[in-house]
């Protein structure tokens, strides 16, 4: 199966994760713009890329042509969330704008105004309804529904939070940051329920949960990658200091099968992730490729 990444360099490329073989690059996808993010959408079947151009743009994977595109707003964007059914794409923006449209008309439907500066990551719950934004020493839910703010939490990190993720069953949503803590909070009291304190020595750029919300994964500034027990809340895992480069961001498959990282060098390593069956003792990743 293929697998896209996106580089710095303005292109798009496209990897086979069982050859570990780039086989496609999409040169200059955002108008000498770099790229900032994707997403495959309907079942794989499309690509949808964002750059500092303000650009969304929609890529068939098959024969990785350009199929349609669109300019959101004029301030750069940061970051993107798609509904579950795939109809609202939202988008964050650097200077605290919240715009939706309706994918399939490319219309705005809707746009929140935080007054909160960077909108650093974003996560919307199973339902469709809320979406939960963090920015600098602010978290945010809004009601999707009723197009409005429904709560503003003012106790959380001091400094930038870098990623929330929310669990599949909307119960509890994960943050980190600057402050090098993670945060467990209640989805339905707003109330924080524990702080992982100095979770990592540096900086948390990102965090994935795995799809039964038993373990959540988190990569930092400090070059490591931590695995954690969420029954326990103690790591269980730390892939200590194999990274050349600081960690920017991790995903993992759905299935739960694989882990993907990338660092601020462009390296974009992949991982087998074994949990349900260890074969050595604490041990959860085998590197596939690097």
């Amino acid at each position: 199966s293929v697998r896209c990444v996106q580089e710095t360099d303005l292109s798009i490329r496209f990897w086979d994760i069982e050859s570990g073989q780039q086989t496609h690059i999409i040169e200059n996808a955002h108008n000498n713009d770099s790229v900032v993010g994707l997403k495959l959408i309907q079942n794989d079947k499309y690509l949808l890329s964002f750059g500092l151009d303000n650009e969304i743009k929609v890529w068939n994977v098959e024969n990785k042509k350009l199929e349609s595109s669109f300019t959101v707003g004029d301030q750069p964007l940061t970051t993107i969330r798609l509904t579950s059914d795939e109809k609202l794409l939202i988008v964050g923006t650097e200077f605290g704008q919240i715009i939706a449209f309706d994918l399939e008309s490319r219309t705005q439907k809707f746009k929140f105004e935080t007054a909160k500066g960077d909108i650093r990551s974003m996560a919307i719950t199973s339902d469709n309804k809320f979406l939960i934004s963090v920015s600098y020493g602010s978290i945010q839910i809004w009601d999707l529904e009723k197009q409005e703010l429904q709560a503003s939490l003012h106790e959380p990190h001091f400094n930038l939070i870098y990623s929330v993720v929310i669990s599949s069953d909307s119960k509890y949503f994960f943050t980190a940051g600057f402050d090098n803590d993670i945060e467990i909070w209640d989805f339905n009291t707003k109330k924080l329920v524990y702080t992982i304190k100095d979770a990592h020595s540096d900086s948390i750029t990102g965090l994935a949960l795995t799809s039964d919300n038993k373990f959540l994964v988190s990569v930092s500034n400090d070059r490591n990658l931590k695995l954690w027990d969420l029954s326990s809340r103690k790591v269980v895992y730390i892939k200590w200091r194999f990274f050349q480069n600081k960690l920017q961001s991790v995903i993992i498959s759905k299935d739960n099968s694989y882990l993907v990282t990338l660092s601020k060098d462009n390296t974009v390593t992949l991982w087998s992730l074994q949990i349900k069956e260890q074969k050595r003792p604490n041990t959860f990743l085998d590197l596939l490729i690097a």
